[in-house]
């Protein structure tokens, strides 16, 4: 099994989880693959209409919530409406029956008293008609003059002309009559009058008996109670008059409502709900109303529409603002997602491209991955690496010990080693060996490996890759060739002038001994004294003898490369005496400028020794056509810590014919090979150096060179 995820369009594949071993190339070699070309069109269609419904979802998501709390409100506020008309009625009820008994009973029992003919009504002291509920009690005669009263010196009047009065004597006795509202001359507010015939013995109109009701008794059910601003409570005669209302904390009554839109409410049903204006402010309303059973009357309650839906479209306007920012946000990242597609697509086809050339780098490169799973003990080679080991690339799986049989017995220490010293350290190594590829051919190869924790921190993984140095190897094997050669060349050169230089110390030392001799023999005084001088004359020169041997033997001597540490005084004071020995000109000026003691190099002595010989003898030739020819070694400290050597002359410089004075075989000489230059950059480099050519301060051109510092050498 092997997981993989998209990333800007390639394929980048883990070889973390592997069920068995099949055909499949290692995590590195699979990353380089060219992505699948991406529909993008189609991902943006689809990203757009994605959008695109999910912001009408969520639109109609709102629409449906605010249509729901909507119906919830109102059915909220019919229902309320339906009980608090119930409740009006009963208590509307309540108080008629009241009056209608109060008027019952004093007509009963108040026909004798009719025949009272003082100055003014008496005073009536029934505790019926002293109900708190009436405003005044009235008894009158037939003829509507007022006997009797509740109310203490009420003054003489007829109500004759009273609507009440005149229902009764046009025959409507056997119900109690309601009279509209009006203002009471007796008390001096807006009453309501409910007057009831008094018959005698033989049953004629004796008199009538009123009861006042102020119109606030019929508005009173909601005192108490917290109004909306729009509420509304109202009773209502069938004649369409107005007997009580409250609107807010207003009260008025008398309205005509004939013919208005109540009235038809009524007389299509008598116990009915609606929504429609107010007959009297045009406030539209949730209506309820009901009819009084006994009576003719009809009480309404009603909510404001305004009242009603005033928490749903303040929650409904929430809704829109949080839909508009939700959509916006949706628009927003769809727009971000587009542009990311976009981007991604212009990765992939960047990408694609840069795995191409990945590709054709690793295989001229000759280089492979692979990865070790420690704990299965298997190792997993990528296509480019079975190609390098001459394995069909299906085959790609293979066991520690399918792996080691490819190395001798000293890579295989190497390689176990470096994995062990990877998984301890947590760090990368490196290491080269020696692996059998085809027919026994036998190729150098550098493995640098990397440990792969997981999440607890063990490593269980080493991933790497394998680089085939058999041609590097050869070249530096040949490199090394053409420097020994190299070297004796200089040495073929020096042969004849170091004969002579050595036979001008031991003629030396072979005077000295001649005289040496004559003294002893001779035995006169002060003799021995000059035997003794002679003698130490003699064993200086044996001793310049030495040190031209030394010097001659080191250049000569083929040993490793190797980065140790070497004093860089010494390695100057050596190649410029080699330098004079071989040069024409004994007494050429060679200056050395050595700024500071400390100077210790992380190179090898003779190989630096054999690029300052170089760069001396092609300054000495080129300065040699000067009227006073000089050469200046300088070596010291820079700033970033490493040591720079420069070797400059006062001859003509470098020609721009030379494009490139390093690159092999590039020479002004007529009998050079061009080589010198080219070995000393790679000696340089090979010490993590560098060299390169600038404008001498003695007017000619100037080679210099860095070395790191061996710091633990110096110290």
């Amino acid at each position: 099994m092997q997981a993989s995820v998209n990333l800007a369009g390639g394929r980048v594949s883990s070889l973390a989880v592997r069920d068995e071993p099949a055909p499949q190339a290692s995590r590195l070699a699979t990353m380089f693959r060219s992505p699948r070309p991406l529909p993008i069109g189609g991902v943006i269609l689809l990203v757009c209409l994605g959008t695109a419904l999910l912001i009408a979802l969520l639109w109609s998501a709102i629409l449906a919530q605010s249509r729901f709390d909507r119906d919830g409100a109102i059915e909220a506020a019919i229902r309320e409406n339906r009980n608090r008309v119930i409740a009006y009625e009963q208590y509307v009820t309540r108080t008629f029956d009241a009056a209608n008994f109060a008027a019952l009973h004093i007509a009963t029992h108040s026909a004798a008293p009719l025949t009272h003919h003082g100055a003014g009504p008496a005073l009536i002291s029934d505790p019926v008609a002293a109900n708190p509920l009436f405003a005044a009690v009235e008894i009158a005669d037939a003829r509507g003059d007022v006997r009797w009263s509740t109310v203490r010196g009420a003054r003489p009047r007829n109500v004759a002309a009273e609507p009440g009065v005149r229902a009764i004597r046009a025959g409507a006795r056997d119900r109690l009559m309601v009279s509209p509202p009006a203002l009471s001359p007796t008390l001096g507010e807006p009453v309501l009058a409910l007057t009831r015939a008094i018959e005698g013995a033989d049953g004629s109109l004796v008199g009538t008996v009123s009861v006042e009701m102020p119109i606030a008794r019929l508005t009173d059910f909601s005192q108490g109670a917290t109004l909306r601003p729009l509420d509304l409570i109202s009773v209502i005669g069938l004649d369409g008059i107005t007997l009580a209302r409250r609107s807010g904390g207003r009260i008025s009554f008398g309205e005509d409502l004939r013919g208005k839109l109540v009235m038809a409410q009524q007389a299509k049903d008598p116990n009915g709900t609606y929504l429609g204006p107010s007959a009297i402010d045009g406030i539209v309303r949730y209506f309820s109303h009901r009819r009084l059973r006994d009576y003719p009357i009809f009480v309404t309650v009603g909510i404001g529409e305004r009242d009603v839906l005033k928490t749903v479209t303040d929650r409904a306007w929430s809704y829109r603002i949080a839909g508009a920012a939700l959509t916006a946000a949706f628009l927003l990242i769809a727009a971000f997602a587009i542009a990311g597609l976009a981007r991604r697509e212009r990765a992939a086809r960047a990408l694609a491209e840069t795995n191409r050339r990945l590709r054709e780098a690793q295989r001229l490169g000759r280089i492979g991955d692979w990865e070790y799973d420690l704990e299965a003990g298997r190792l997993i080679w990528s296509d480019q690496l079975c190609a390098m080991y001459g394995r069909d690339p299906a085959d790609d799986v293979l066991s520690r010990e399918d792996f080691l049989s490819y190395l001798d017995p000293t890579s295989r220490e190497r390689f176990l080693s470096a994995v062990d010293a990877a998984v301890r350290s947590g760090q990368p190594q490196q290491c080269e060996i020696v692996a059998l590829v085809g027919e026994g051919h036998a190729a150098s190869r550098r493995l640098v490996l990397a440990p792969e924790p997981s999440a607890d921190g063990a490593v269980r993984k080493v991933i790497g890759t394998d680089q085939d140095i058999s041609d590097e190897k050869v070249s530096e094997q040949l490199r090394e060739e053409v420097a020994h050669l190299s070297r004796i060349e200089a040495m073929n050169i020096m042969a004849v002038t170091i004969a002579h230089e050595l036979a001008q110390p031991l003629t030396a030392a072979a005077n000295y001994l001649s005289g040496a001799k004559i003294y002893a023999r001779r035995s006169a005084p002060g003799d021995m004294d000059m035997v003794g001088e002679a003698l130490v004359q003699v064993d200086r020169q044996i001793g310049l003898t030495r040190e031209i041997m030394r010097r001659a033997r080191d250049m000569l001597v083929k040993r490793p490369c190797a980065a140790k540490s070497a004093f860089l005084p010494e390695i100057v004071d050596d190649a410029v005496a080699l330098v004079k020995i071989a040069s024409e000109s004994p007494d050429f000026e060679i200056v050395q400028e050595i700024a500071g003691e400390r100077l210790h190099v992380a190179a090898d002595k003779v190989q630096i020794q054999q690029v300052l010989m170089n760069l001396l003898r092609n300054a000495c030739e080129a300065a040699s056509a000067a009227d006073q020819p000089r050469v200046v070694v300088r070596a010291e400290t820079v700033r970033d810590g490493s040591i720079m050597v420069s070797v400059e002359d006062n001859g003509p410089g470098v020609t721009s014919e030379l494009a490139d004075i390093f690159s092999p075989f590039a020479t002004s000489k007529s009998r050079g090979m061009g080589l010198g230059l080219s070995i000393s950059r790679a000696i340089i480099q090979s010490f993590r150096g560098r060299i390169w050519i600038s404008k001498s301060r003695e007017g000619g051109a100037a080679i210099c060179f860095t070395l790191p510092p061996a710091l633990e050498a110096a110290a």
